[in-house]
This record gives C-alpha cells, sequence and structure tokens, in this order.
C-alpha cells in the first residue's frame, strides 16, 4: 500500500491557517509535515487510526522510506509527531520474535526497542546490536543524531557473536562516529560476564578502512636448544592500499638471533604475492661457541583469473642456504620432515588462438639428504602445440583421408644452463666453484604424427616420426688417473648430437565377460588393452674411443654422455615395443541404485606390463619389465605397487647381471630388481570424507601457501564438523644391490614405514589429533607429534606435544579465531628445566 502523505497531511493532519490581510487564496501549510512516499505492509493485519492519526502494523511488519528501511514484530507510525516506532512481539512460549531491524544504507542495527523521528533524522534506540565486518557492538541505550553520532551507555565490543558473548569489552559511555571512531570512558574486559580487573581509563577505537602502523606482539619461549628468548618481535607498516610490510626480529639467550622481513602485495584484477627475507644465526653459547649463518628467501606469487589471458607470471620460492630442515629458530617447525626445498619462477605467454607458446624458468632444487642443489638459470622454451596442416584438404576424414586429416606436427625449442653442486660450496661462498660447474645447451625436437582406425576402427595404428637436435656447450673425454682407474671429464668444447626414431604403434580394446551364478545376476569384465609397436632408431652420432694403456681395452663412449642433453646411444636400435593394460570391474544387482538397478565395483584399476626386444643387440636384447598395478576398491583404500622385473641371471657375489636367461640357468623366470608398494587407508563415516573432498575443492582455489600441505593432504585437515577420522600409511621397497662389495655386502635394500594421522572429537568442543612414523625395519618410531585442542566458540586452546623428534617440544596457546585478535594469545612452552 502506497500512502502520498502530502495529500493526507493536506486533509486529514496539516493545521491550516488564513491570515485575515492576506488575500484568500493563500494556503499555508504546516512545515513539520512529512513529505515522504511510505510503503509499509504486515502479515496479520493494518490499523489506522484516523482520529489520532496513528497507523499500526503487526506481525512482519516493513516500512519502507527513499533513505529508512524497518522490519519488526510490531510498528507504530505516528502522523502527529512524525515518529515511528518499533519493538518486538512476544510468542506463546514467551520468546521475544521479530526484534527491530533499522537500516538507514549506510549502517545496519538491531534492537529491542526504536523510536525514529522522519524529520530531525535522530532517534532513541534501546539494546542495539551492530555487527561491522567481524566486530559486533552492543549499546544499552543509544540514541542517533542527526549528524549521524550515535551516543550509548552500557555497550560491549566482542567478536563473539552470541547474544551473552563469551567475553566483551564493557563500555561506560561512548560515542560512535561512523566510519571513523568509536571514543569511550572507562573500558575493561569481562569474561563470562565476569567482570576483571584488566582495563583502561579510556579508549579510542578506530573504524577507518586505512590501515594503522603497530607493533606486533612477540611469543615468549621459556627454554629451547638455543636458551630462552622471544619470538617474532614485529612491526606492522601498511604502505598503501597494495602493499603492506612486517619487520621481525628473534634474539634467545645463547645468543642466537634472526630478522625476517615479510611484505605482501595485491593489485585488483592482476596480482598478489608475498615476499619474505629472513636471515638467522645459530649459536650455541659457551664454552663450543660454535657458530652458523642461514639465509632465508620465501616468495609466493599468483596471478588473479581475470587478469591479463596472455601473460602468466608465477612463483613459488623456498630457499634455505643452510639446506637444513631441522634447522631453525622456530620451535614450531612445520617443514621439519622436509627433505627437499623446491623453487621455481617462471614467466609464460600464450598467442591467443595461435597454437604457440613461450616461457623462461628459473628453478632450484635442495636435497637435504644428497646436501646438492640443482640450479637451473634459466631454462626457456617456445612451443608449438600440434597443427593439422591437411586437415581442412579433404571434406571428409573416412577410408584413407584420416591418415591425412589426423596427421599432425610438433615443434619444441628448449635453452638451459644449469648446475649441480654441493651445498657447501654455497655456504663457503665459493661461487667460482659454482660457476665453473654449470652446463649449457641448446635442443630442438620436431614430432610428426598420424592416427587411423582399421577393422571398423577396432584397432588402432599410430606411426609417427621423431627428430630431436641438441648442441651442447660441453663434452666428454675419457683419461686414466693417477691410480690408473679410467675416469670421465668435462671439458669445455661443443658438439651436436642428433636423434632419429621411427615409430609405428598398434593398440585394441578386448572386452571379457563371465557371468556367476546366482540371484545376484553378478557380472565381471575384463577390460584388456593390448599394444604393439616398432621403433628404429638409428645412430647418427660420431662416437669417441678410448684405448687403455694397461690392458689395450678399447673403450666406445658417447661424447654427450655427461652434458646437458644427453646421449648414451653408441649404436644403431632396433626395438620391438608390447605393454598391456587390464581393469576388471564387477557388476551386481543393487536395490539401492534405482537408476540402472545394478551397482558398479572396480576390482582392479589398472594392471600394466611393458618391455622391448632389441633386434640389433648381440646379447641382453629382452629388456627389463615395468610393471604397476593400482585398486582401489573403495574411496577410502588405495593400493599403488611398481617394479622393475629381470629376466636374466646374476652373479651370487656382485649382484650384477649376466647375458644368461635365468631360466636356462637357474630355472627360474628371474628376479625383481626394484619393488614397492604403497597402501594408504582413510578410515572415516561416508559424510566427513565428502566433506574432506569438499575441503581439498576449496583449498585448492586458494593460491596461499599455507593451505598447500592440506590441499596436497586433506586427511590432515582438522575440523570439528568431522567427528573422527584416520589415515594409515603403509610403505614398503625393495631394491636389489647390483654392485656389491666388501664396503656395501647387503643383497637387499628395505624400507619400510608405517605412519598414522588422524584425530578425534570425545566431547562437541574437545578434539585430540596426532600423527606418528614408525620405522619398521629398526623397530623405531621416528617421529610422533600430539595435539589437544578445545573449541571455546571465539577462541581456542590448544595443547601440542612432540614427545619423539630430533628436537622434543610441547607447547600450550589459546587465541582468539578472530583476525582482529590474532595477535592477542596466551602461549607456554616448553618451561625452563627447575620447572
Amino acid at each position: 500500500m502506497r500512502v502520498f502523505f502530502l495529500l493526507v497531511l493536506i486533509m486529514l493532519i496539516n493545521q491550516v491557517s488564513y491570515a485575515q490581510e492576506l488575500p484568500k487564496d493563500t494556503l499555508y501549510i504546516n512545515d513539520e509535515s512529512i513529505d515522504e512516499i511510505i510503503t509499509y505492509k504486515a502479515k496479520d493485519s493494518i490499523y489506522i487510526d484516523v482520529k489520532n492519526q496513528i497507523v499500526y502494523l503487526y506481525n512482519e511488519a516493513h516500512l519502507e522510506t527513499s533513505f529508512v528501511k524497518m522490519d519488526a514484530g510490531f510498528i507504530k507510525i505516528d502522523l502527529n509527531n512524525n515518529e515511528i516506532t518499533a519493538t518486538y512481539l512476544i510468542d506463546s512460549t514467551g520468546n521475544k520474535v521479530g526484534k527491530p531491524f533499522f537500516s538507514d544504507g549506510n549502517e545496519e542495527i538491531t534492537a529491542t526497542s526504536i523510536r525514529y523521528n522522519l524529520n530531525s533524522k535522530k532517534g532513541y534506540i534501546k539494546d542495539v546490536q551492530t555487527q561491522q565486518d567481524e566486530i559486533y557492538l552492543y549499546m544499552g541505550v543509544a540514541k542517533r543524531q542527526a549528524n549521524e553520532e550515535i551516543h550509548f551507555k552500557q555497550g560491549r565490543f566482542t567478536t563473539c557473536d552470541l547474544d551473552d558473548p563469551h567475553f566483551h569489552f564493557q563500555l561506560s559511555k561512548a560515542v560512535l562516529i561512523p566510519e571513523k571512531r568509536i571514543v569511550s570512558g572507562p573500558m575493561n574486559l569481562w569474561i563470562k560476564g565476569v567482570p576483571t580487573f584488566l582495563g583502561l581509563p579510556f579508549v579510542i577505537l578506530p573504524q577507518q578502512k586505512e590501515k594503522l602502523t603497530g607493533f606486533i606482539f612477540p611469543r615468549f619461549i621459556p627454554s629451547s636448544n638455543f636458551g630462552f628468548g622471544f619470538q617474532d618481535l614485529g612491526y606492522y607498516l601498511p604502505i598503501n592500499d597494495y602493499i603492506q610490510t612486517t619487520f621481525y626480529g628473534t634474539l634467545y639467550s645463547k645468543g642466537s638471533f634472526g630478522f625476517k622481513n615479510q611484505t605482501d602485495y595485491y593489485k585488483q584484477y592482476g596480482f598478489r604475492g608475498s615476499i619474505t627475507f629472513g636471515f638467522e644465526s645459530f649459536r650455541s653459547g659457551f664454552p663450543t661457541n660454535n657458530k652458523q649463518n642461514n639465509f632465508k628467501f620465501l616468495w609466493v606469487h599468483g596471478k588473479e583469473s581475470n587478469s591479463n589471458p596472455f601473460w602468466n607470471f608465477s612463483s613459488n620460492v623456498n630457499f634455505n642456504s643452510i639446506n637444513n630442515s631441522q634447522f631453525n629458530l622456530d620451535p614450531v617447525n612445520n617443514q621439519y620432515l622436509n627433505n627437499s626445498f623446491n623453487s621455481d619462477i617462471r614467466l609464460d605467454r600464450s598467442f591467443g588462438a595461435l597454437p604457440i607458446r613461450s616461457g623462461i624458468k628459473i628453478s632450484t632444487r635442495q636435497s637435504t639428504v644428497t646436501k646438492n642443489i640443482e640450479l637451473v638459470s634459466p631454462i626457456a622454451n617456445f612451443n608449438m602445440t600440434q597443427v593439422y596442416p591437411f586437415k581442412n584438404l579433404f571434406k571428409s576424414s573416412r577410408g584413407y583421408r584420416q591418415i591425412f586429416t589426423r596427421f599432425g606436427v610438433t615443434y619444441d625449442f628448449e635453452g638451459k644452463n644449469t648446475s649441480t653442486f654441493a651445498d657447501t660450496l654455497l655456504q663457503q661462498s665459493r661461487y667460482n666453484d659454482i660457476q665453473s660447474q654449470f652446463k649449457n645447451g641448446i635442443s630442438q625436437r620436431v614430432t610428426m604424427k598420424t592416427t587411423a582406425g582399421v577393422f571398423k576402427n577396432t584397432l588402432k595404428i599410430n606411426p609417427s616420426l621423431n627428430y630431436s637436435n641438441n648442441y651442447n656447450f660441453q663434452t666428454s673425454e675419457k683419461f686414466l688417473d693417477t691410480s690408473n682407474v679410467v675416469q670421465s671429464r668435462v671439458i669445455n668444447t661443443p658438439g651436436m648430437s642428433q636423434q632419429v626414431s621411427l615409430n609405428a604403434n598398434a593398440t585394441t580394446v578386448l572386452y571379457s565377460y563371465y557371468r556367476f551364478v546366482g540371484k545376484g545376476k553378478s557380472l565381471l569384465r575384463h577390460v584388456l588393452t593390448p599394444s604393439l609397436g616398432y621403433s628404429y632408431q638409428p645412430n647418427i652420432n660420431v662416437n669417441k674411443t678410448f684405448i687403455n694403456p694397461l690392458t689395450n681395452e678399447t673403450i666406445t663412449y658417447s661424447p654427450f654422455e655427461s652434458s646437458v642433453y644427453q646421449s648414451f646411444n653408441t649404436r644403431d636400435a632396433s626395438l620391438i615395443t608390447f605393454g598391456m593394460n587390464n581393469t576388471l570391474e564387477l557388476k551386481r544387482k543393487s536395490d539401492k541404485d534405482t537408476l540402472t538397478g545394478f551397482k558398479k565395483t572396480k576390482l582392479l584399476d589398472n594392471f600394466s606390463i611393458s618391455g622391448n626386444y632389441d633386434l640389433l643387440k648381440d646379447s641382453m636384447n629382452l629388456s627389463d619389465l615395468n610393471l604397476s598395478l593400482r585398486i582401489s576398491p573403495a574411496s577410502f583404500l588405495n593400493f599403488v605397487s611398481t617394479g622393475q622385473f629381470s629376466p636374466y641371471d646374476f652373479n651370487d657375489s656382485t649382484g650384477a647381471k649376466t647375458k644368461d636367461y635365468s631360466i636356462n640357468s637357474r630355472g627360474t623366470l628371474g628376479r625383481f630388481l626394484n619393488v614397492a608398494f604403497n597402501t594408504n587407508l582413510i578410515i572415516a563415516s561416508k559424510e566427513s570424507r565428502q566433506k574432506l573432498q569438499n575441503t581439498q575443492e576449496v583449498l585448492s582455489k586458494d593460491w596461499n601457501a599455507d593451505y598447500q600441505q592440506f590441499i596436497l593432504r586433506p586427511d590432515q585437515y582438522i575440523s570439528f564438523d568431522i567427528p573422527w577420522k584416520l589415515n594409515i600409511a603403509h610403505v614398503y621397497s625393495v631394491t636389489t644391490n647390483e654392485f656389491r662389495s666388501e664396503f656395501n655386502p647387503e643383497k637387499q635394500i628395505a624400507v619400510q614405514t608405517l605412519s598414522f594421522n588422524g584425530d578425534v572429537s570425545f566431547t562437541k568442543r574437545w578434539k585430540l589429533s596426532g600423527n606418528s612414523s614408525f620405522d619398521i625395519e629398526t623397530a623405531k618410531i621416528t617421529y610422533t607429534q600430539l595435539n589437544l585442542i578445545r573449541d571455546l566458540h571465539c577462541w581456542t586452546l590448544s595443547f601440542n606435544w612432540t614427545p619423539i623428534a630430533q628436537v622434543k617440544f610441547f607447547s600450550f596457546q589459546m587465541n582468539a579465531k578472530s583476525s582482529l585478535f590474532q595477535d592477542a594469545k596466551l602461549r607456554f612452552q616448553k618451561p625452563p628445566f627447575f620447572l
């Protein structure tokens, strides 16, 4: 219903007077009249008191003007006084329903009672509640002024969204200036309705969107391997709306210290990222006083999805100069179990609809096991994706024409400059030695292939021609060292190698069905995908020879065996390749499937065997066989196995292969050179597994490196929405030692570990989580960590204990969930020994 108050007030409200000295056609209207169009409605009833000029709206009442919106259980419109009064209703159970909601375009509030004047724009409010971002502000009694300021008493300031918050700051008298500040008199902290001694005589709470500089409270470390001290005393400095930086400092009593700077940046519709520089100095203290320095550099950069579609710049850098993940000033070291640090910086360029791409990348691979660093600086590439030059020459692709219409050509160009060196060279600043180990070269590759289907497309034939040209700026040569042992060394003599291969491959798919007897009408389907191919690889390179002066033995080798683009071929190769892939699927009757009436279960996801036979070799023509097995009988169970099987006999003393087949000399098929079994089991309810999958999908959309661990391992994600889960992983691998000696006599090298990771909520708010790793070969627990977490709604209480590790550790922490109070936390770590 629309009421035009200008006309109503002329007829019913306004006091009309005629001045005797003025003309009779002059009309005067009270200036206090309402000239707004008001739209109102109610669910139950609308009552208009014409005599007193009052409108009553009952149940789910709604009122709207050009600048004000109100919703309440009850609304009264007083036309005489130009006031609107709104309050709640009481339902049959005695609960308050329909609390008034007020919005004027700038702010929104909820209260138990609102009285608002349309002309003066002033209001009187009781028990008001307003929210801005994560802040909840409660006002006992408030009055809204014409300048939009709100004066209130009995205020509560909190980040808890409950009507009776777990904690709040009690404000005696205060003034709220929208989008600027809240100014209050005495303020103190209340916890569960009980006042504490913590407070301030006055407080000014800024509300402007501009970020302010300030100090970040550190974590105090009572005891650690470096003594006692403090961790990450910081200073936050926002430079502008797009760049913010923070400086951190760490200091321990034994002399160890560290500095860190983290800068975050963001450009709308462009990119966002974070750069961290860090320096750590480790001191053992008296009496040894050993010293070691570490430089850290972390850089995460991501492109916004709605930015330039042709350019893409990304980085994920994690560089550590001492190449040791277990050396860290932070007692809570999230990278403790990492055995590598990988870094990549990449720039890519695409050209719209054109089938070409180019890019350049710089990368490092640091291994904490081998203590080597592989630096690629840079690698540049230019690629032409597959194009079909004859596709438009034929109107149809049937018959022989499919050979031409499906004929495709690809081209790849790559230039690489790389060096692999010991990490000690970097720690000792021996940059000349690092530079001397760089290898570089250029590679080009052209592939031409097509495909054709014969016998009604049941047999696919795929011929191809591959040509590659590699130009290396370093080659190798053999020499006799001082111990009269033939060695190989790299020399700065460039050379070019070429490789050509003619290939043809034929594949098909065979289906077999096995029906079981019984009421279930079970059906087993076996899908066999065999492949048979031929590859001819002529050796068109010039080999080198070395004659051992002591034995007169002639060694033929490729000069590119140690180049950046390696080539080991010293002869022609004529290979017959073969392979087969198998899958098994069971189909049985099920009442749960309302569409087909059957349920399908994968018994065997994949079982494959591949190998080749070289027609031109004088012995050992058959290659080792590669086997792969993958079984996922359920969404929570996964089993993967890989292996390499050799059909040849071997030397009992050294383990090396011989030329004879094992079936002829030993009467056995052969032996496995290596085999690995990986089993992963997630024990959780079906709903919990679905939540883990949804979590992985959500986190994968966030570029933040903090989430990458959970993206790769969603089973490690801890949520109170998941009551319990347990992840069990078993890894078992055996490798045959083919180079046994006096110093390495083991016939086989076995690695077998069992790891557990899980959590359980034994109440709605308490959760216990942990992870542990057990080495079955040594029968020792290598790592164990336990966490006890209490959800306090707006706070989190956690206890972390690492009883088994190189650095044992425990901590107790209580912190607010809100990002507004992210530095408001109480943390106790491993206490001094005398406690």
